[in-house]
């Protein structure tokens, strides 16, 4: 089991600090959204400051969410960057396409995700799992942080860890999305192992106990 801090929730005029005290309360991966402004409607971070915390926190992982339709131009400087995970939606490109970047990604040697929005089915997946190391199942519609989690999405968690099941594969099940104590404890029952968690954790007095209660719930 394993929680993934998003940074978009952080405050990003203290964002070093803020990584510090989640990563003092024995996070060792941080979930970083990359949002373009045209596949969600909003914009986020880009490639310098992927470097940047990988020179501040050398051993801690970047994993990278990419809500792009424009992999071409993204992917390769994500890579440059040092991301030790890429993730990239089924939505945002023909199946010919996502081949080709699954294959890219993890053929420069970083770990590689599959994303899918809450409206995708999931048997989707068939077609690329023993292309992934792990796969991400939004709980709300991606673009903003804050939203509330969506109740259908335990039982979309089962029929991916099913339809994995069924294919021999052991890859995690990542969720994103309006994550909480009660909403974690929905998601680990349901198969999931990775927690992508913003709010819950950022936007509450103590970054380090909102990670404690969190890790008390999945562990």
């Amino acid at each position: 089991m394993l929680i993934a801090p998003s940074i978009l929730n952080a405050n990003n005029l203290n964002l070093k600090q803020e990584i510090k005290k989640a990563a003092g309360a024995g996070i060792t991966r941080f979930h970083i959204d990359i949002m373009d402004g045209h596949f969600v409607p909003n914009l986020s971070f880009g490639p310098q400051l992927v470097s940047d915390f990988k020179r501040e926190f050398p051993l801690i992982d970047a994993e990278i969410h990419l809500m792009s339709n424009n992999p071409k131009t993204l992917i390769p400087e994500f890579i440059k960057a040092g991301a030790d995970v890429i993730e990239i939606h089924y939505e945002a490109m023909d199946e010919e396409n996502l081949n080709y970047w699954l294959d890219y990604i993890s053929s420069n040697g970083v770990k590689v995700g599959l994303v899918l929005n809450p409206t995708t089915p999931v048997q989707v997946i068939e077609k690329f799992s023993d292309q992934i190391d792990q796969l991400l199942l939004m709980t709300v519609k991606p673009g903003f942080g804050g939203q509330s989690f969506i109740s259908s999405s335990a039982e979309k968690i089962k029929e991916a860890k099913d339809i994995l099941k069924k294919a021999d594969n052991k890859i995690p099940i990542e969720v994103d999305g309006g994550i909480d104590e009660n909403t974690a404890r929905i998601c680990k029952n349901a198969g999931a192992s990775i927690f992508v968690a913003g709010s819950y954790i950022f936007k509450k007095e103590s970054i380090s106990e909102q990670i404690n209660k969190l890790n008390e719930v999945i562990k």
